[in-house]
C-alpha cells in the first residue's frame, strides 16, 4: 500500500482523465481465462487477487485460475469483452 494517502485519489483522477477504466473480474469456473496467463488477457492487468494474496504487477507467465480476482486497466470495450471471458463457457451440446 502506498505510504502517502493521497497516491490513491491522484490514480483515481489520471484514470478519470483518460480514455481507460480500471475493472475488477472474477474468473469464474468454466471461464475461458482458466489456465490462461496474465499476458494472454487483453488488457493491462496491474494486479491478481488469489487465496495466497494479492500479487501486483503479477508476471505475464502467471496462470489465472478459478476464483483469482483480476484488477485490469483498459478502454471500456476491451473490459466488456474481458467481462465476458471471466464468466463459465456454456458447453451445453
Amino acid at each position: 500500500l502506498p505510504s502517502d494517502p493521497g497516491v490513491d485519489r491522484e490514480f483515481a483522477g489520471l484514470l478519470r482523465a483518460a480514455d481507460e477504466t480500471m475493472a475488477v473480474v472474477t474468473v469464474g469456473e468454466g471461464s475461458a481465462l482458466v489456465g490462461e496467463t496474465v499476458g494472454a488477457v487483453d488488457a493491462t492487468v496491474v494486479a491478481v487477487r488469489a487465496s495466497g494474496g494479492v500479487d501486483a504487477i503479477p508476471p505475464r507467465g502467471r496462470e489465472l485460475a478459478v476464483g483469482d480476482v483480476v484488477y485490469a486497466v483498459a478502454r471500456p470495450e476491451t473490459i466488456r469483452r474481458l467481462e465476458a471471458t471471466t464468466r463459465a463457457v456454456d458447453v451445453a451440446a
